[in-house]
């Protein structure tokens, strides 16, 4: 007989990481042990599930105890809480319905992932409330929402499982409002890139709360639920969805004396060993690094824990060396059919990481404008400054949202720079791709920004600028265009006229052009530099000043 391998948690990391041991040596005795009923599920389909897109429950369900463990040859021991951990003795304590008894180890994999965050609400522990983290939670709300008949609902966090939760109550025909206390939702994602998938969101019925937090709630009559929000306003529901984040779940890891990361998640090598050579961890528990910046981070999300587990798995089962090299931090949500994402860093981010951080935006089609069904893609690209290597990149929009986000994950692995976006290939034919695809374009725009060839400037630097000198603001649209919605104090000569009437504009003061997304100022700026004026593009054109604006 082979080595004792126990692996404490199933799910993402857990159930990858005994069936990547199993793999990689037959002879092993293989354990996993789960505190919840189920081994092997599908987490983060279970909003679609309580919401009727997933139909059949088994779809969610990935392994029973008995597939799994017949198809790996392990001992899945479910309703098992592992209580603790005796490194000296290498073995683990476990309480199920029969008790307590001690399992023993030659190496262990703890997975265990995240628990949910509770916010310190006055009166929640004596109010009804749900989570969409494991089958239970989900089965829970499906059997609530039958039996009760909900109209309302409320979720406190804006986050991916609150976006998602919101729209299972959606489907479910309940109408939901969303709390969320920074002010935007999807606060890991640039707030402009965010509020257009808020904004479609609402379209769809969905209420917001921003820039606020519950204080108190309390359950009244008939099953109802009253949140006091800290603006004094009191947000009545029929149900409560606590949807706040995850935080990574070290107790027992602390318990036994591994070592804790500054970040909160347990501090793992990159084969994803602990502080104890025989003790590896995987998946939302640990702490990552991050390539781009170099430092840990925490990153709860199914694809690295996976990938972790895969690791931690081998390893376990070998001594081997298989490395996890680090993330880069790429995730997308949905909302019935439009996404907002993120690859790599936010400007933000990027700064208080000590980068010399730039950023531009851009706005195209997601396919040939003149095939029939293009929509548009808005797009946040943040990169170096002197350098031009490519920090991060945010989109949202209806389609292909998801390919030039996995196209920007696998530059931002690779270490590209913008210059390198400019040139890459991409599989195009009108129906599927523009010529020049979209991170081509952001490639361009972010290129000559460094180079200093192209004088972009973001809206918010056109805004400083218009606060501290004397302006030329240009509007190179067309007249339809700019009677519609423009810049206050702007002047319209659409580009098509520029060259006949450059002796309207003033050669001693700068000029900030500006157009829809930002083409069309770049071909008048080239054109005004080249006839001796200063002038400035303003990137993202009309479309991103309004987002701005609706920020402010």
């Amino acid at each position: 007989m082979g080595r004792k391998i126990v692996v404490i948690g199933g799910v993402a990391a857990g159930a990858t990481a005994a069936a990547k041991a199993r793999r990689t040596d037959e002879s092993s005795e293989i354990t996993v042990l789960e505190k919840g009923k189920y081994i092997s599920y599908a987490n983060c389909g279970l909003p679609y599930y309580t919401g009727g897109i997933i139909k059949p429950r088994k779809k969610i369900l990935l392994h029973t105890p008995d597939t799994y463990g017949t198809r790996f040859n392990a001992d899945v021991l479910v309703s098992t809480e592992a209580t603790s951990i005796n490194r000296s003795a290498r073995t683990v304590t476990v309480r199920d319905r029969s008790g307590e008894r001690d399992i023993p180890y030659d190496k262990l994999i703890i997975a265990v992932g995240g628990k949910t965050v509770i916010p310190p609400i006055r009166g929640i522990d004596k109010t009804p409330y749900f989570t969409m983290r494991t089958v239970d939670d989900a089965d829970a709300v499906r059997k609530y929402i039958e039996k009760n008949k909900p109209k309302s609902a409320a979720v406190i966090g804006g986050g991916f499982i609150g976006v998602e939760t919101a729209e299972a109550m959606m489907h479910c025909g309940i109408k939901t409002t969303v709390v969320e206390a920074k002010p935007e939702i999807m606060p890991n994602m640039p707030g402009i890139v965010a509020m257009n998938l808020r904004e479609h969101m609402e379209k769809k019925g969905i209420g917001f709360k921003l820039g606020v937090f519950a204080q108190r709630v309390e359950k009244t009559v008939k099953n109802k639920i009253d949140i006091s929000l800290s603006d004094g306003t009191l947000l009545k529901t029929d149900m409560l969805f606590l949807c706040a984040g995850v935080t990574p779940d070290t107790a027992l890891a602390r318990e036994c004396g591994l070592e804790i990361g500054q970040t909160g998640g347990i501090a793992v090598d990159d084969t994803m060993r602990t502080s104890d050579r025989d003790i590896f961890a995987a998946g939302d528990v640990v702490e990552k690094l991050n390539r781009i910046t170099g430092k840990k981070v925490l990153l709860p999300l199914a694809g690295p824990a996976n990938r972790e587990g895969r690791t931690a798995g081998y390893n376990a089962a070998t001594d081997g060396d298989m490395k996890f090299p680090g993330i880069v931090g790429t995730s997308i949500v949905g909302f019935d059919g439009y996404c907002a994402g993120q690859a790599g860093l936010t400007y933000e981010q990027a700064v208080q990481a000590g980068l010399d951080a730039d950023y531009v935006y851009t706005e195209d089609a997601d396919i040939a404008e003149y095939y029939p069904g293009h929509t548009f893609i808005f797009m946040m690209t943040v990169f170096e400054k002197k350098t031009g290597r490519l920090l991060g990149c945010a989109a949202s929009g209806e389609k292909g949202v998801d390919k030039r986000l996995d196209v920007a994950s696998a530059a931002l692995y690779s270490g590209l720079s913008v210059f390198d976006l400019e040139h890459l290939e991409f599989a195009y034919a009108p129906q599927f791709a523009k010529a020049k695809d979209n991170l081509n374009i952001a490639g361009f725009v972010a290129s000559n920004k460094v180079r200093g060839t192209g004088y972009a400037v973001t809206p918010e630097e056109f805004a400083e600028a218009r606060k501290k000198s004397r302006v030329q603001i240009l509007d190179v649209r067309t007249a339809r265009e700019h009677q519609d919605a423009c810049v206050e104090g702007s002047v319209n000569i659409p580009v098509n006229d520029l060259r006949g009437r450059l002796n309207s504009l003033d050669k001693n003061t700068p000029v900030y052009v500006y157009c829809a997304v930002g083409f069309r100022g770049y071909l008048a700026v080239k054109m005004l530099r080249n006839s001796g004026f200063e002038a400035y593009n303003v990137s993202g054109g009309m479309e991103t000043i309004t987002r701005l604006q609706k920020i402010v």
